[in-house]
C-alpha cells in the first residue's frame, strides 16, 4: 500500500466512495455497489493481563447518480467483537446513513461521522493508541447517531456542519469545522463542537463545549499531525461512596502524530504519538502517554505491533493507575 493511498484510506473525511479494499459488486454509468470488510485479531497486554481484542468489520455501500446534479448514496457498517466469558458476540453499528451530492455540496443523514471527525483523524492514524481526547462528547466523538452533515468542498477548502439530535446519551449538538490547504503539503483547520448531553445514571443534561486547532504535513515518505482542543467538559466522576456525580471542568487536550513510510512499495511504516487530556476536576478523563508503533503492509493483509507508555496519571487504560500497554495485531481487508 502506498503512502498517497494510506493516507486516503485513513485520514480523509470524504465517505463518498468505497473502502480501497472493497469489491465491487455491480457498477454501470449510473450505478455501484460494494461489498467490503475486515477480519483482525488483536492482543492486549496491560499490567500482565491478556485481552483479546478481535473484530470484524463488514460493509455494504452504492450510490447512484439520478441525474447530472445528483447522486444519492447509502452506508451500513456494523462491528463484531466476541464476548469476554462466552461464545456470544457483540455487534455494533458504525455507520448507517444515506446523502445525496450535489453541485452545492454533500448532505448526509444518519449513524455517521461528525463535522470535526475531519480535523480530528489529522492524528488519529496509527493502528492503535490514537484517537483518544475527542471521545468525551457525543459531537466531537468520531461518530454518532441521528445526524445531519453538511460538507463542501472547493479547491483549497474543506467546510462542515452537523447537528445531532437524540444520539447516544440523549445528546443534542452540534459541530463546525474548516479546513484550507495554504500548500499542496500543509493543511490547517479550526473546529468547534457543543453537545448537551446526559452523564451517568441522571436525566440531568449538562453542555460540553470544545474548540479546536489542527493541521498537518504529508511529503514523500513523512506524515506529521498535530491537533489541540480546549474548552469545558461534563462527566460523570462518581465512586464508591457517591456512584453519580456530575462533575464540571475545564480541560485542555492535544494530539501530536509522526510517520515514516519506507521500503518496497513504502510497505513498513513506523510512528510515535503523543495524546494528552486534563481536566482539573475529573480525574477519570486524564490522558497522558507517548506510543510508538511498526506496522507491515503487504497488499490487503498487514501486521503491526504498538506499545504505549503512560505517564503521570494518565487513565487511558480504565484503570484506577497508570498502565503501560502492549498491542499486538494482524488483520486482512476485502
Amino acid at each position: 500500500m502506498t503512502f498517497n493511498k494510506y493516507l486516503i484510506a485513513v485520514a480523509s473525511g470524504a465517505i463518498l466512495s468505497a473502502p480501497l479494499s472493497a469489491a465491487t459488486i455491480y457498477k454501470n454509468d449510473a450505478q455501484e455497489f460494494n461489498v467490503g470488510g475486515r477480519v483482525e485479531v488483536r492482543g492486549n497486554l496491560t499490567d500482565g493481563e491478556y485481552t483479546d481484542k478481535s473484530r470484524v468489520r463488514l460493509n455494504v455501500n452504492g450510490k447512484n447518480k439520478l441525474n447530472e446534479d445528483l447522486t444519492v448514496f447509502g452506508r451500513y457498517e456494523f462491528e463484531i467483537k466476541e464476548n469476554k466469558d462466552d461464545n456470544e458476540a457483540n455487534l455494533t453499528t458504525r455507520h448507517l446513513y444515506v446523502g445525496g451530492d450535489t453541485q452545492f455540496g454533500t448532505v448526509i443523514y444518519g449513524h455517521q461521522s461528525n463535522a470535526v471527525t475531519y480535523l480530528t483523524d489529522f492524528t488519529d492514524v496509527a493502528e492503535t493508541f490514537g484517537g483518544y481526547i475527542n471521545d468525551n462528547t457525543e459531537t466531537s466523538a468520531d461518530r454518532s447517531k441521528n445526524t445531519l452533515r453538511y460538507i463542501y468542498e472547493a479547491d483549497k477548502l474543506t467546510f462542515q456542519a452537523s447537528g445531532t439530535q437524540n444520539a447516544n446519551n440523549n445528546a443534542d449538538g452540534f459541530g463546525v469545522m474548516a479546513a484550507y490547504k495554504i500548500s499542496p503539503e500543509v493543511e490547517l483547520a479550526a473546529g468547534v463542537a457543543s453537545s448537551n448531553q446526559e452523564y451517568g445514571n441522571s436525566a440531568e443534561k449538562r453542555q460540553s463545549d470544545s474548540y479546536m486547532l489542527g493541521a498537518r504535513y504529508s511529503k514523500g515518505n513523512v506524515y506529521l499531525a498535530v491537533t489541540g482542543m480546549t474548552g469545558n467538559i461534563s462527566a460523570n466522576n462518581g465512586d464508591d461512596t457517591n456512584p453519580d456525580p456530575i462533575a464540571d471542568s475545564d480541560f485542555v487536550a492535544a494530539d501530536a502524530y509522526a510517520g515514516y513510510y519506507f521500503g518496497e512499495d513504502n510497505g513498513n511504516l513506523v510512528n510515535i504519538g503523543y495524546s494528552y487530556y486534563s481536566a482539573d476536576d475529573i480525574a477519570s478523563l486524564e490522558t497522558n502517554f507517548v506510543a510508538v508503533e511498526y506496522a507491515r503492509y503487504i497488499g490487503n493483509f498487514a501486521v503491526y505491533g504498538s506499545y504505549k507508555l503512560a505517564l503521570n496519571n494518565d487513565m487511558s487504560a480504565g484503570n484506577d493507575k497508570r498502565e503501560n500497554e502492549l498491542q499486538l495485531g494482524a488483520r486482512y481487508g476485502f
